[in-house]
C-alpha cells in the first residue's frame, strides 16, 4: 500500500468531515451523488472505448498500491552481469536470466544471450517501452477524464436545481430541498475532481516516469554489456539515472561491501 496516498484520502476526507462539523448529514444527497458521481462517470465511459473506460476503478486502486521500483537492485544486478560476461563470457548469463523478475530486463538479457545485434535489441526494447507508456497513458487518461467531467457535472446539477427551484418558487417549502441540489452537485463534482481523479492521476504519472526511468536503465546496461563495455565505466553512466537519494545510498552499500 501507498501509505501518501493513503494518509491523502485520510486527510482530505477528514477536512471535509470536521469542516462541516454536526452538519454532516446536511451534504449527504441521492439526488446529487447520481448526477454527479454516476453522471460523470457515464460520460467517462462516453468518452473512451470500453477497455479503458473499465480500467477507471481500477486505475484509481493502482495509485493506492505501492509497486517497487528499485533503481539500486537493477544496477546491481546489471553490474553483476556485466563483470560475469565480461570474465566467462555472454552465454554464461543464460542461466541467471530465469531468475531475473523484471520481465524487460530478463527479455532484454535473452535476446542479448541469443546473440541479437545490439541495435535490434535497442530496437525491440524501446518498442516495449512505447508501449507500456501508451498502455499507461491511456489509463491514466480515464481519471484525467472523470476530473474533468466530474465540475461540469456538478454544475449541470447546480441548473437542475435552480430550475426546479425558480418552478416551485411559489412554495417556500421547497426552495431549501431545490437549492441544496443545486450546491451540493457543485461539491461533490469539486470533490470528485480534487481528491479521487487528479491527485491519483498525478501519481500515476510520476510512477510511469520512474518506471520508464529504470527501463532506460536496463536498456543502456544490456547495451554495454553486449558491447563489452567495461564494468566500471557501465556503472558510472547507469548511476546517472539514480536520484540523488539513491546514488548516496548504492555508494555508502558499495563502500561497506568493499570493507
Amino acid at each position: 500500500m501507498d501509505i501518501s496516498t493513503i494518509i491523502g484520502l485520510v486527510l482530505a476526507i477528514l477536512a471535509i468531515v470536521m469542516g462541516v462539523g454536526s452538519e454532516f448529514g446536511a451534504i449527504l444527497d441521492t439526488q446529487s451523488f447520481f448526477i454527479t458521481v454516476i453522471g460523470s462517470i457515464g460520460g467517462t465511459f462516453i468518452a473512451h472505448p470500453k477497455e479503458t473506460a473499465f480500467k477507471l476503478f481500477s486505475t484509481f486502486l493502482k495509485a493506492i498500491k505501492n509497486p517497487q521500483i528499485d533503481n539500486i537492485g537493477s544496477l546491481r544486478t546489471l553490474y553483476s552481469f556485466a563483470e560475469k560476461a565480461r570474465r566467462d563470457g555472454m552465454i554464461a548469463l543464460e542461466e541467471d536470466i530465469p531468475s531475473i523478475e523484471d520481465e524487460f530486463m530478463k527479455d532484454g538479457l535473452r535476446a542479448a544471450v541469443d546473440g541479437t545485434d545490439p541495435e535490434e535489441i535497442k530496437k525491440i526494447l524501446e518498442i516495449k517501452m512505447e508501449l507500456y507508456e501508451q498502455d499507461e497513458e491511456a489509463s491514466i487518461s480515464v481519471l484525467d477524464t472523470w476530473a474533468a467531467l466530474a465540475p461540469a457535472f456538478g454544475m449541470i446539477g447546480t441548473l437542475i436545481g435552480l430550475v426546479l427551484l425558480l418552478k416551485t418558487l411559489n412554495d417556500p417549502t421547497t426552495i431549501g430541498p431545490k437549492m441544496s441540489i443545486a450546491l451540493v452537485t457543485t461539491l461533490y463534482g469539486a470533490l470528485i475532481a480534487n481528491i479521487f481523479a487528479t491527485p491519483p492521476a498525478e501519481k500515476l504519472k510520476r510512477r510511469v516516469a520512474d518506471s520508464l526511468n529504470q527501463k532506460r536503465m536496463a536498456l543502456e546496461g544490456i547495451l554495454s554489456i553486449v558491447q563489452g563495455e567495461n564494468p566500471r565505466l557501465m556503472e558510472e553512466k547507469l548511476k546517472a539515472f539514480l536520484s540523488a537519494t539513491d546514488r548516496k545510498a548504492y555508494e555508502a552499500n558499495k563502500k561497506d561491501t568493499e570493507v
